[in-house]
C-alpha cells in the first residue's frame, strides 16, 4: 500500500512511537513491519492507496483472521463538499457518543467527503508465519473441509482456494509449478502468531484436511517456496490480464454456498462459451472472477458480458450473498446492486448523500446514487 511521507505523521499513532527517517519507503506494510508493528489489512493490490482502501472498506487475504480495514481505522480527517474540515473518531477504543460517522465514511467510495488524513490501529508483528497448500480432488471438498477448520477454532490468518485450471495460468505465467498437479483444487493456508500456537494450529488442521479428503498436506517451511506458492496466487488476475482483457468481479456468498456458486460459474462458463476464472477467499465466502473477453469485439463482448453478469449476480443473491465484498460498487456493479437492493434502503443511503453533498459534486452517479443532480 503507498503512502507519502507527508502523510505519515497522520497516520502513525503516538502510541507507536515510530521513529521517522529521512527515507521513508512507498510501502506502508513493510515500514511498521521493520519496527517491529503490523498492519493486518492486505489488499490483493499493492500500488492502491490507504485512503483509496478507507474509501472502499478493502479487505483482502488476511481478513478472516483480522478482520477489514475499518477495523483499524481509529479516526479520519475529511473534507465535505462544501469545504469543512471534519474530525471523527480518535485514539480511543470505545465511542458510544452520538452516531458513528467515522464508520459512515468508511467505505463511501468518495461520495460522502474526501479523506485528507487517517489514524491507524497498528499490532504488534506476529513472531512466525508458516503456510500450508493443501490438495483436493475437487473444489467442494475442500470448501467442505474449510468449514471444518473453521469450526475447530484453528484460527488461520488466510484460507485461499483455486482450482486446478486456474492455478495452471498463474503457473503459466509465473513459472512456478505446484505440486500434486493431480489435484482438482487446492486450499492454500496461512498461519501466524507464536511459534508454539502456529505449530499446534499446523497439526490440527493436518489431522483434519486429511480426515476431510485432502490428498495431501504440504507444509511450506522453506521461505522460498512459500513466495513461489503465493506468487502463484497473487498472480492470477495479471495471468489472465496477460491473455485477455477482463472485467474483474468481486462477489461474496455464504462460506457454505462458496463450492456451490463457483459450480454454478463453471457451469455458465460451459453453457455461455465465455471463459470465467474463479479463485478467492474461502475463509469468507469471498469469490473472485475474471470473466475473460478473449476475441469478442466491442459490441458482443458488452451485450455478452451483460447477460452473464446478470445471471451470476442474480445466483449470487439468490445465494444470500452481496455483489461485493471488498472492491466497492463502483460504476460497473452498480445495475446489479441497485436491482436488488431494497428501495428503502437505497433512499436512506441517498438522503445521507444529499444531506452531506446537496449539488451532488463528489463521485456522482456511483455506488448506491439513484437520481443524481
Amino acid at each position: 500500500m503507498q503512502i507519502n511521507r507527508q502523510a505519515l505523521r497522520s497516520i502513525i499513532p503516538d502510541e507507536a512511537r515510530l521513529l521517522f527517517a529521512e527515507q521513508i519507503p512507498p510501502d506502508f506494510q513493510s515500514y511498521v513491519e521493520e519496527r517491529g508493528l503490523f498492519y493486518p489489512p492486505d489488499p490483493g493490490e499493492k500500488a492502491s492507496s490507504i485512503g483509496g482502501n478507507i474509501s472502499t472498506n478493502a479487505g483482502g487475504m488476511r481478513a478472516v483472521k483480522y478482520g477489514v480495514t475499518r477495523d483499524y481505522v481509529r479516526g479520519l480527517e475529511v473534507v465535505l463538499a462544501d469545504g469543512t474540515v471534519m474530525q471523527v473518531g480518535g485514539k480511543q477504543v470505545k465511542d458510544a457518543s452520538g452516531l458513528s460517522l467515522k464508520h459512515l465514511l468508511i467505505g463511501s467510495e468518495g461520495t460522502l467527503a474526501v479523506i485528507t488524513k487517517c489514524l491507524l490501529r497498528l499490532l504488534p508483528r506476529p513472531e512466525t508465519s508458516v503456510s500450508v497448500l493443501v490438495p483436493y480432488a475437487d473444489l467442494q471438498t475442500g470448501i467442505r473441509s474449510v468449514l471444518t477448520i473453521l469450526q475447530a477454532d484453528a484460527n488461520p490468518t488466510a484460507v485461499e482456494f483455486m482450482e486446478r485450471k486456474v492455478v495452471a495460468l498463474g503457473e503459466e505465467f509465473s513459472g512456478v509449478k505446484y505440486p500434486r498437479p493431480d489435484a482438482g483444487s487446492y486450499i492454500l493456508l496461512t498461519f501466524d502468531g507464536h511459534q508454539s500456537e502456529v505449530e499446534a494450529s499446523l497439526e490440527r488442521v493436518r489431522a483434519l484436511a486429511l480426515a476431510n479428503g485432502a490428498i495431501d498436506y504440504v507444509v511450506l517451511r522453506d521461505a522460498a517456496q512459500a513466495a513461489d506458492i503465493w506468487k502463484v496466487r497473487g498472480a492470477l488476475v495479471k495471468a489472465v490480464e496477460a491473455v485477455s482483457e477482463q472485467e474483474p468481479v468481486d462477489i461474496v456468498v455464504p462460506i457454505s454456498r462458496t463450492a456451490d456458486f463457483v459450480r454454478f460459474i463453471n457451469e455458465l462458463e460451459a453453457s455461455s462459451g465465455m471463459r470465467m476464472i474463479a479463485f478467492g477467499h474461502a475463509g469468507d465466502g469471498n469469490v473472485h472472477l475474471c470473466v475473460v473477453r478473449d476475441g469478442r469485439d466491442a459490441e458482443m463482448w458488452e451485450r455478452e458480458l451483460h447477460e452473464n453478469m446478470e445471471k451470476a449476480y442474480a445466483q449470487a443473491y439468490a445465494c444470500g450473498g452481496v455483489a461485493s465484498g471488498e472492491h466497492g460498487i463502483g460504476i460497473s456493479k452498480r445495475p446489479y446492486f441497485l436491482r436488488e437492493t431494497p428501495k428503502e434502503n437505497l433512499a436512506v443511503m441517498n438522503r445521507i448523500k444529499t444531506a452531506l453533498d446537496p449539488k451532488h459534486i463528489l463521485n456522482d452517479q456511483k455506488s448506491y446514487i439513484v437520481g443524481g443532480k
